[in-house]
């Protein structure tokens, strides 16, 4: 169903139907409100839903540690001590970006003509450099592929204790979310293959394919149920002028959001084995800078 289909549906639900052939340049203020109701619930709905539709494959590698005498190109990132670089200018580099004695946001070029920029914490990977589309992350989707093994969220409450007592758990990998980034606990080899679903907040896509956050073309087509967005746009427009059976739409609306909210989702398990936590055997690796 096109764009131009759900907003006939839209208005032949609330008693308005007008037959026009492109809506996004009616001039009628019906039209335009409902076209703005529809968008601003498709950007609700991606903020604050998990609707498995809107899930999307990103894989990324962590980053290497800096090398002497080792070539790199425009954009690389590595990290050194506890901050992470990127290249502003390639060449080989034989002089420590750490050396520079950077702060997050500066930028410099060292004695052997490389030019870094220091962005950031050296286990920190920014959801706007792993996918630029990215409104959340399904924690519980995160793979080492190297060793094709699960890795495991944990909250902050967890990561400082194990911060505090320098805890390896093992080769799976322990991360936290925090900042719109994904942090990776100490442990990991360098240039792991790491694969995660992300919400995307990009669910309508163009007659050429190209995904975008709202809809503005008769052709567009969207990843949510166009069913829901139906119901959702009809309900807050007859509430916002207080008409019709509203109530019942609306009851309607959200009965359909959260079924088809749920048919996504698989059955909560109890992990009876401890999961990637059962081993908590302390090494002894000095200041990790986490």
């Amino acid at each position: 169903m096109n764009a131009k289909e759900i907003i006939d549906n839209v208005l032949s639900r609330e008693g308005l139907y007008r037959n026009v052939q492109n809506p996004f340049v009616s001039t009628d203020l019906i039209i335009i409100e409902n076209i703005r109701i529809l968008n601003d619930l498709v950007s609700d709905i991606v903020l604050k839903n998990s609707l498995s539709d809107l899930l999307r494959l990103c894989e990324f590698t962590t980053y290497r540690k800096f090398a002497t005498n080792t070539a790199y190109n425009t954009n690389d990132v590595i990290y050194s001590g506890k901050y992470r670089y990127r290249a502003i200018l390639g060449g080989t580099a034989t002089v420590d970006p750490a050396t520079l004695n950077l702060t997050p946001g500066d930028s410099a070029a060292a004695p052997d003509g490389m030019q870094w920029l220091c962005a950031g914490d050296w286990n920190q990977y920014p959801f706007t450099d792993l996918a630029a589309d990215c409104a959340g992350i399904d924690t519980g989707t995160m793979v080492n592929m190297n060793q094709r093994v699960p890795m495991q969220a944990v909250n902050m409450h967890q990561w400082m204790v194990m911060k505090a007592n320098s805890v390896s758990v093992g080769t799976t990998g322990i991360f936290n979310i925090r900042d719109k980034s994904i942090y990776i606990f100490q442990g990991l080899a360098d240039g792991t293959q790491i694969q995660f679903l992300y919400y995307t907040d990009l669910p309508v896509i163009g007659a050429d394919g190209v995904r975008k956050a709202v809809f503005n073309s008769v052709s567009d087509t969207t990843v949510i149920p166009e069913q829901i967005l139906m119901l959702g746009t009809a309900y807050r427009y007859l509430k916002d002028k207080d008409v019709g059976n509203w109530t019942e739409i609306e009851t309607e609306y959200k009965n359909s959001l959260n079924d088809y909210e749920a048919r996504g989702q698989a059955p909560q398990q109890i992990d009876l084995a401890g999961g990637a936590l059962r081993d908590t055997s302390n090494y002894s690796d000095g200041n990790w800078n986490i």
